[in-house]
């Protein structure tokens, strides 16, 4: 439901716009800007810079589609309403990644090759790899081979098996050409650069080779050998390992609130905290394991402490307070015994003040008194129990990240695969390391936490390890320990639903997310093709509907909701 805001993100980039952008006319659903230089004009670090940070914005709205279908965000309404009228974050994502991505880099490219720019053209195809094999995962089948022709052409679909296959040879020509680099290889502009990883090749090489993995791991599901491979790249041991190589987007803190992390904008700096916390979060992190999550207060904010008591207020504020609990809802989570959330959790009594899963009410007068984010991933305020409205310019000033590929979300992956895989690992010591990866990560976050008061201690940390430890020691069978590894793995990736999106419908983990408040609607195994682009394209026919899988996914029907 969040308003989409398009940002360039900051002043640099903006001048960048002015200098040197290319955006050649597709028949995809774009338009060409007449105020851009033409190709013969374009320059090896400007595109890049072009690139990356578009790639920073089609990120940001792939991740909002993907984290309300999984509960990671709030989603309005049913996932037909929601994902087939109001789908403007797939319709951005779409026209970023082929306007604004795939399209520069083609245009460049052949200027890369001629001047051995090895550095740029191996950043330039991860990029371009990452983009595809999310377009895939959220579309499934999408143009490639005709696409980024300009003039007339309406380009098929090409099969979403193959523009995967794109992508991992895009990744491995990455790695060649890192290879090729040597002491005359032109470096990146110190201007205009690398806006990721500071010109680190050897963490752009772990990034190929974890994203590799990434695609091994979905295709698990239809192809045997993708436990192999898998295993391989482990063996390498170059792929991200630590949160020194950790791929994220680094927003700013300047004056222009275009440089700042989009959520904070969104929440601290329009002032409306138009955004509300799904109730499932707050209560996976507070009451489902008996014990706080030690990101809690990093990954939310409360406004207030408690909740009113008079029903006229209530009535007014939180009006599904007397309402009978819906009967889609289970009576008992799968895992700890303990009742699924429902309308908030007024059971805790301090001010974890949200929204169901599909809640299509009218929204309440209630701005200064719901959840928020907080200092974890959007740069805003640390809740050391405040309870005071946020304002602009609280917590770390919108200096947030997002969070692409962490090495956390490695260590997920591979307990996953060494669960489902038989990848030689041991799936609970990968399980223990995400966890506390994931908690150190965010806690890191805090740049002065010695001046609050309620910073979680190493007491609380191991603690919470304790406890996810006992539940995965006391599952039963590898169903019941997936179970565990999901729903950690789901925790720490707040800030990310690309990957959230894909964990689920590859392993139905999270087993018990909070069903739509309705109980009706079918889960997007993938998301239909933005409006615009069918309309404009003959040789593109919509999805007959959200139920439609991409090749990877051979999960039955019906197994998530």
């Amino acid at each position: 439901m969040r308003k989409i805001i398009k940002t360039k993100l900051t002043w640099l980039l903006l001048i960048l716009l002015a200098i040197t952008i290319s955006c050649e006319t597709t028949e995809l659903d774009l338009l060409q800007d007449p105020n851009v230089p033409t190709p013969d004009a374009l320059d090896p670090d400007t595109n890049l810079n072009f690139v990356l940070s578009n790639f920073n914005q089609f990120f940001a709205e792939a991740t909002e589609a993907g984290a309300e279908a999984v509960r990671l965000e709030y989603m309005f309404n049913t996932y037909e309403v929601n994902f087939i009228n109001s789908n403007g974050n797939l319709a951005n994502m779409w026209s970023i990644a082929y306007a604004d991505i795939l399209n520069e880099i083609k245009l460049i490219e052949p200027i890369l090759v001629e001047s051995n720019r090895f550095r740029h053209l191996g950043v330039n195809k991860i990029i371009r790899a990452y983009t595809l094999m999310t377009l895939v995962d959220y579309f499934g089948d999408v143009p490639l081979s005709e696409a980024l022709q300009g003039g007339d052409v309406f380009p098929t679909l090409d099969p979403a098996a193959d523009v995967y296959a794109a992508a991992l040879a895009d990744l491995n020509d990455a790695l060649n050409d890192f290879d090729q680099i040597d002491d005359t290889t032109p470096d990146f502009s110190d201007l205009f650069g690398d806006l990721f990883y500071g010109d680190d090749i050897d963490k752009w090489s772990k990034l190929a080779n974890t994203l590799k993995l990434k695609y091994y791991l979905n295709i698990s599901l239809v192809d045997p050998n993708a436990a192999g491979e898998i295993t391989s790249l482990i063996n390498t041991e170059d792929i991200i390992t630590d949160n020194s190589d950790d791929f994220f987007w680094q927003a700013g803190t300047s004056d222009n609130p275009q440089s700042k992390h989009q959520y904070y904008f969104e929440e601290y700096e329009a002032a409306n905290t138009g955004e509300y916390i799904p109730n499932y979060l707050a209560w996976a992190l507070t009451i489902e394991k008996g014990i706080d999550d030690p990101r809690l207060r990093y990954y939310i904010y409360r406004q207030v402490d408690e909740f009113p008591t008079d029903p006229a207020t209530l009535n007014n504020e939180i009006d599904c307070w007397n309402d009978p609990r819906p009967s889609s809802y289970a009576s008992v989570d799968a895992i700890s015994a303990a009742p699924l959330p429902f309308c908030s959790l007024f059971d805790r009594g301090d001010g974890y003040w949200g929204r169901d899963h599909a809640e299509a009410d009218g929204i309440p007068p209630d701005n200064a008194k719901r959840m928020t984010f907080g200092t974890y991933p959007i740069g805003g305020r640390f809740d050391d129990n405040d309870a005071e409205d946020i304002s602009a310019g609280d917590g770390l000033d919108g200096a947030g990240i997002w969070p692409i590929m962490m090495d956390s979300f490695v260590y997920f992956m591979r307990a996953e695969a060494a669960l489902n895989l038989g990848t030689g690992e041991d799936p609970r010591a990968m399980l223990e390391q995400g966890v506390r990866s994931s908690i150190a990560t965010v806690m890191s976050k805090l740049p002065n936490p010695d001046s609050f008061s309620n910073v979680p201690t190493m007491a609380d940390v191991e603690n919470y390890v304790d406890e996810v430890l006992a539940l995965y020691d006391g599952a039963t069978d590898d169903g019941g320990r997936m179970a565990v590894i999901g729903k950690e793995y789901w925790i720490a990736l707040f800030g990310n639903g690309v990957e959230g999106y894909n964990l689920y419908r590859r392993t139905g983990t999270p087993i018990n997310l909070q069903p739509t408040l309705l109980g009706t609607g079918n889960f997007p195994r993938s998301f239909l093709y933005p409006n615009v682009t069918v309309d404009r394209n003959p040789n593109i026919d919509q999805k007959a509907g959200i139920t439609v899988k991409t090749f990877w996914d051979n999960n039955p029907d019906g197994f998530i909701q």
